[in-house]
């Protein structure tokens, strides 16, 4: 069910072709911030840091096409 503000947002829409939806641009995660990660404290050598840090950016750059 529509409500009243939802109509006149749909009305005001249709009369102003100025409106714009304002997306806010991807952030993502710093070196540092995937760094500070309690995962890290966990990794015993550095082929499963390495596997980690690599599983963070790959997780990222999914977000980021999903997102964009």
């Amino acid at each position: 069910m529509t409500n009243r503000i939802e109509i006149e947002y749909k009305l005001k829409a249709e009369e102003d072709d100025d409106i714009q939806d304002y997306k806010k641009p991807w952030v993502g995660l710093t070196d540092d911030e995937i760094w500070e990660s309690d995962s890290y404290k966990i990794a015993i050598t550095d082929q499963e840091t390495r596997w980690l840090y690599r599983f963070a950016k790959d997780i990222e750059a999914k977000l980021k096409e999903k997102n964009t």
